[in-house]
This record gives structure tokens, sequence and C-alpha cells, in this order.
């Protein structure tokens, strides 16, 4: 349970996922099978957060089914107050009409995994750059987010192409810290990454610790500095995400056949969640600053 006072009301979350393959099957290929995980068993009293951000995850396909089900409303908690959509979509075949209905459904955003965890091809930068523009092409209209979780040094070599031709109305976001795993703060590449963070052209998601500092004794201090330097590149610019309901990171699958990965269910990894918030607390002292990441911020993109 989350210490009283510690989250703004009307918090926001913005990174969870919902499965339930019971009803909306997987897509296949695809590297992990998860189990179930309903709304309902979201841990609001950790995060006090009233207002919840799904997004649609690599191993739903490309269907929004399983996220139109979520937002519909039906069985929704009493805690909650919002709930929007970040779906997959490809933007050379949906039609406008089939993009106004998901934005009337609640969608506010389209995803980009870019990270292939050892599994699969890793996009190279300008295949990504180009599922980016294409997409907010379509979407800029929509005023839509965005949502792209791929690397520091990605960022940095998509720098150019972010500042001139995506269109302005399209709010760009990086995922889980935007990939920065611990000592990339030191590098040159992440300084390009501040950059944009700080021209108002980049939001990132506090987000995916663990997954960045899998392995470091020291856990999520090992974070510390480029937290700080996210932060401190743009306040308004800012947004926390839980990751719920934590799936296994990319590692535990190596040397999984394709086979193993669609028929061996797997549990949810055990995160400490409110721990991590305390730990934002402690580095987040500005109370203006707090007040951004859990409210203002995200109201901004996805009310």
């Amino acid at each position: 349970m989350a210490t009283p006072g510690l989250i703004p009301p009307d918090a926001w979350d913005t990174h969870i996922h919902i499965f339930d393959p019971e009803s909306f099957p997987y897509g296949t290929p695809r590297s992990y099978t998860p189990k179930k995980a309903l709304l309902n068993e979201y841990p609001f009293d950790t995060t006090t957060c009233a207002n919840l951000v799904v997004v649609q995850a690599t191993v739903q396909g490309h269907s929004a089914e399983p996220l139109l089900a979520t937002l519909d409303g039906n069985g929704r908690p009493d805690q909650c107050t919002h709930i929007r959509g970040i779906c997959t979509v490809d933007p050379t075949t949906i039609s406008d009409g089939e993009l106004d209905a998901l934005h009337a459904a609640g969608v506010r955003g389209v995803r980009m995994h870019e990270m292939s965890w050892g599994h699969g091809t890793q996009s190279e930068v300008q295949a990504i750059s180009d599922k980016i523009k294409a997409a907010a092409a379509r979407v800029a209209r929509l005023c839509w987010v965005i949502d792209v979780f791929t690397d520091v040094c990605t960022w940095a070599a998509m720098a150019p192409m972010i500042r001139n031709d995506v269109d302005p109305r399209v709010k760009l976001v990086a995922d889980h810290m935007g990939g920065a795993f611990p000592g990339d703060e030191k590098l040159q590449d992440f300084g390009v990454f501040l950059g944009l963070i700080r021209d108002g052209l980049l939001y990132v998601k506090l987000s995916g610790f663990e997954r960045l500092y899998h392995g470091h004794s020291s856990g999520m201090q090992t974070l510390e500095s480029a937290l700080k330097s996210v932060v401190a590149a743009g306040p308004e610019r800012i947004l926390y995400g839980s990751d719920w309901p934590h799936t296994q990171l990319g590692v535990s699958r190596k040397g999984k056949s394709d086979q193993q990965r669609l028929n061996e269910v797997e549990e949810f990894r055990h995160v400490e969640d409110r721990l991590h918030i305390e730990t934002l607390r402690n580095w987040i002292a500005e109370e203006s600053t707090w007040t951004r990441l859990w409210c203002d911020n995200p109201r901004r993109l996805f009310e």
C-alpha cells in the first residue's frame, strides 16, 4: 500500500497491460505467453492512480479488439476515472474512419515496440524512423501520442528526423526511460536524447526501471543520474508508468525455442512498485514537478 499522501489525487499510470487470452487469444508468432491479468487485478492500493493508460502488448498482435474491450467500461473498477489506450496500427492500411472510431473509444496513441531482446530481428534506425513518420502522417490530425520503446542511441540517431520531419501535433513518447541502461548517461548520445526533451520534442515515461537495472546489485540506484537528468531536462515532459503486471524479462527467455515461447505460460514478476515510487519521490523533491509527473503532464496527453 502506498504511503498516504505520497501520490497526488487524480494521478495517472500511463503504462499498463491487460491480458485476457481466454477471450482474446494471443497472436502468433510471439516472443512470450503471459498468464491472464485483468483490470480488476490492478494494484490501485499501491499506485492510487485513478486514471490508467492501457498499452497494447506485442503478443496481442495487430487487432485492437482486446484493448477496445477494456476501454468500453464494462466491469470498470470503482477506483477508475479514466481509461485510455495506446494501440498497434498499420498506417498503410487503416482508414481515417477506423482511426476516428478508435479515438472515440478512448485510444490516444500508437505503440511501437522496437527492442528485440534477442528474439527476432532488431529494427534498424531508418526502419524505425520510417515507421514513426508514416504513423505521424496518419494520426497528427488527432493529436495522438506515438509511444516508442527503443534505446538511447537510436533516439539520438533519429534526432534530425524528429526535429525536421514529424508533425508538431504528434506527441512522441520514449518508453521506459528511453531505454537508458545504467551507464548510458555517460554517452554523447544521451546528451542528444536530453536535447530532444529540453526542446519540447519528446516525452519520457519513467517506467520499466527493473528492465533497465536488472542484474545490478545496486538496483534502481544505478538509474539515479540518468533519471535526474531526464527530469531536469523537461519537468513538463515526464510521465509515470508502472509497467504492471510485470511480464518476464527478455533475458529469462534466452535460449527458448519458438515453440516454447508459444506453449510455456509465464508467471509475472514480483516488482516493488511502492519502493520505486518512494525512490522517485526522493529524487523529485520539487512539489510542482511531482504533480506534473503524476497529473498535469499525462492529463495533457490522454484526458
